[in-house]
C-alpha cells in the first residue's frame, strides 16, 4: 500500500487503532521492563528497546501521546529498575530523570512529526474537495456527492445540475486584476445559497455548479429566478461591478451514469449558450452531436485549405437601372471528399472564433485575385467582392498582408472589394476604422454588409472610406408588403445617396421585390432571383452568354 493511502487509512480508522494500541503499548513497555531486568539491569543496552513503544505512541497518539508514553517508560526504567540486578545497586535520580527527559524529547518529536503528516494529509484531502481561493466545494466534491446519490439509490422527482459561468472574464481581469474573479464567484455563490441554492460547487476558475434536488416546482422556480439573481452587480474594492453570466443545465431523475457525464452535459449546454449569445438553455443530445460535428469539421479545415478542397462560388450583382452585371461576390464553399458540398454556415462561424479565419480569408483573397486575372484574359473584367471578418480586422498584420497581395499579383486594388459586416466594425471601432482607411488608401473598395442590423450604423458611417453599403436581406425580403421595412430601405438609400455612397439590396428572391427595387433609388441588387452563386469554372461562360447584362433586362 502506498504511504498516502496508508496514512489515509490510518486517519479513517483512528479511533479503533488508538483503542487497540493502548494495551499493546502498555504490554510492550512491560515486556521491555522484563527484558532489561532479566538481562541484568539498566547498565546493559537492552533498555533502548523502550524507544519502540515510545515511537509507536507518538505515531498513533501524536505529540501528547508520545510524551505521556515517554514519561511512563521513563518511570518504568527509572526508580524501579536497578543498575545491576546482581548487586541491587539503584540508579541515581538525576540519571533516570535525564533518561526520561530524553525519552520525552523522542516521543514528542515522533508525535510532532506524526501530527504534521496527518495535518498535511488533511490539507491534501481538503484541497481535493475544496477550492482554496473561494473555500467552496470543487468539481471532485460534486462528483463524490453525485456518487453518493447513486449509492443511496437516490431517485428524486427531478434533479437539475446547472452550470453558471462568468462570461466577461478577460474584461474583468484587464480592469481589476485576477482577484476579481474569485471575489465575484464567492459573492455569486453566497447570493445563490441565500436564495435556495443548497449544493453549490466551484467547478472551474470562473464557474459554479448547482445541484437542485427538490420538487420540480421548486427547482423550476429557482431556475426562473436565476437570471435575475445573476444580473445583480457584485462589489469589488467598494466598486459595483457588472458580471456577465451564462447558464447551462441538465435534468435527470436517476443517477445512472458516471457523475462526469452530467457535468459534461451541463457544460455542453453552456457552450451552446455562449455560441448563441443567450442567457440559459437546457442540455439536448443534439448539442453534443452538433458540437462533435463542428469540431470534426474544424479539425479537417486546415487540411482542406492545403488540399484545395475549398473553392469560391460567385454571385452576380446587377445594376437595377441598366441590368449590367457590375460585380460579383465571392462566396466560400467546401467540396469535402466524403461529406460533399459544405456551405459556409457550417464552418465559417466557428472558424471566426479561431485563428483559422486568417488562413481562410487569405485563401479567399488569393483565389479571388487569381480568378479575376483569369477572367480578364477571357474578356470578363468586373470587380470581385471578398468578405473579411472581425478577427481579420483586429489581427496585427492583416492590413499589411492584404496590401502586399496587390504587389504580389500586380493588380489594382479597385478590382477587389473588401466586404465587412457592421458587427466587425463595432467590436473595436477605432481600430477597424484605422485598418479600413489604410486599405482604402491602398486602392481597395470598402463595402458594409448587413447594413441596418447594427446598433451604431450612423455613428461610424461618416468616418469610414465606404463606397458601397449592402442593405440587409432581412429588410429586403419583407418589401413591399411590410411598410416598416420599406421605410428602412428608403431611409438607407436616401442616406447613402446624400453621402455619395452606392447601395445594393441583397437577398432579392422574387420578381415583386426586384420590381419594387427598380422603382427606388437603390443602385444594385443581388439574390437568387437574379442568380444563385455560380462555380468559378462556369461563371465566365454564364457572363459571356449574358453579354454582361442580366437576362431580365436584356
Amino acid at each position: 500500500m502506498e504511504a498516502p493511502k496508508f496514512l489515509d487509512w490510518v486517519e479513517r480508522h483512528k479511533i479503533i487503532i488508538r483503542r487497540l494500541m493502548i494495551p499493546i503499548l502498555l504490554t510492550s513497555a512491560a515486556l521491555v521492563y522484563l527484558l532489561v531486568f532479566l538481562t541484568g539491569g539498566i547498565k546493559y543496552v537492552y533498555s533502548h528497546s523502550m524507544y519502540i513503544p515510545i515511537l509507536l505512541a507518538g505515531f498513533v497518539f501524536g505529540t501528547k501521546g508520545g510524551a505521556v508514553m515517554a514519561i511512563i517508560a521513563g518511570i518504568i526504567l527509572g526508580p524501579f529498575m536497578p543498575i545491576s540486578v546482581d548487586t541491587g545497586e539503584m540508579q541515581k535520580t538525576a540519571n533516570w530523570l535525564y533518561r526520561m527527559g530524553f525519552f520525552v524529547l523522542i516521543g514528542s518529536v515522533s508525535g510532532f512529526a506524526s501530527d504534521c503528516v496527518i495535518k498535511y494529509m488533511k490539507r491534501l484531502r481538503w484541497l481535493s474537495n475544496y477550492n482554496p481561493n473561494t473555500m467552496l466545494p470543487n468539481r471532485n466534491a460534486l462528483f463524490n456527492d453525485l456518487k453518493r446519490f447513486n449509492k443511496e439509490s437516490y431517485d428524486g422527482d427531478n434533479t437539475i445540475l446547472a452550470v453558471v459561468a462568468i462570461d466577461n472574464i478577460l474584461e474583468l481581469k484587464s480592469v481589476f486584476g485576477f482577484g476579481v474573479i474569485d471575489d465575484a464567484t464567492r459573492q455569486m455563490a453566497r447570493r445563490l445559497a441565500l436564495n435556495g441554492g443548497d449544493d453549490i460547487y466551484h467547478t472551474d476558475s470562473a464557474q459554479l455548479a448547482i445541484v437542485l434536488n427538490k420538487d420540480p416546482e421548486t427547482n423550476q422556480k429557482f431556475l426562473d429566478n436565476l437570471s435575475v439573481l445573476l444580473k445583480e452587480a457584485v462589489t469589488y474594492n467598494d466598486i459595483s461591478v457588472h458580471v456577465e453570466t451564462r447558464v447551462g443545465y441538465v435534468e435527470f431523475k436517476r443517477i445512472e451514469l458516471e457523475p462526469q457525464v452530467y457535468l459534461h452535459r451541463a457544460e455542453a449546454a453552456l457552450a451552446l449558450v455562449r455560441e448563441r449569445a443567450i442567457e440559459m438553455t437546457a442540455f439536448n443530445p443534439k448539442i453534443v452531436t452538433q458540437t462533435e460535428e463542428n469540431l470534426s469539421i474544424l479539425g479537417e479545415l486546415q487540411t482542406a485549405i492545403k488540399t484545395k478542397q475549398l473553392c469560391l462560388y460567385y454571385q452576380p450583382q446587377v445594376d437595377l437601372r441598366t441590368g449590367e452585371i457590375r460585380s460579383v461576390e465571392a462566396l466560400l464553399r467546401w467540396q469535402h471528399p466524403k461529406r460533399g458540398l459544405i456551405m459556409p454556415g457550417a464552418f465559417i462561424a466557428r472558424a471566426e472564433q479561431s485563428s483559422l479565419i486568417q488562413t481562410i480569408t487569405e485563401f479567399a483573397l488569393r483565389e479571388a485575385i487569381e480568378q479575376h486575372k483569369q477572367w480578364k484574359i477571357q474578356g470578363v473584367e468586373i470587380p470581385v467582392s471578398v468578405n473579411i471578418s472581425t478577427r481579420n480586422l483586429l489581427h496585427q498584420n492583416f492590413t499589411e498582408r492584404v496590401i502586399a497581395l496587390l504587389d504580389e499579383y500586380q493588380i489594382d486594388g479597385r478590382w477587389i472589394e473588401l466586404e465587412v459586416t457592421e458587427s466587425a466594425i463595432v467590436v473595436d471601432m477605432e481600430q477597424a476604422i484605422d485598418e479600413l482607411v489604410q486599405l482604402a488608401e491602398a486602392g481597395f473598395s470598402i463595402s458594409i454588409d448587413d447594413f441596418g442590423t447594427g446598433y451604431s450604423s450612423l455613428q461610424y458611417l461618416h468616418r469610414l472610406p465606404v463606397s458601397l453599403i449592402k442593405i440587409d436581406q432581412s429588410f429586403i425580403k419583407r418589401v413591399p408588403e411590410d411598410k416598416g421595412a420599406v421605410y428602412i430601405v428608403d431611409a438607407a438609400v436616401t442616406l447613402a445617396q446624400k453621402m455619395g455612397i452606392k447601395t445594393i439590396a441583397e437577398g432579392v428572391e422574387t420578381q415583386e421585390v426586384y420590381d419594387y427595387l427598380q422603382q427606388t433609388e437603390c443602385d444594385m441588387a443581388q439574390g437568387y432571383f437574379i442568380s444563385k452563386p455560380i462555380a468559378q469554372d462556369r461563371f465566365s461562360r454564364w457572363y459571356l452568354n449574358q453579354n454582361g447584362v442580366y437576362a431580365h433586362m436584356a
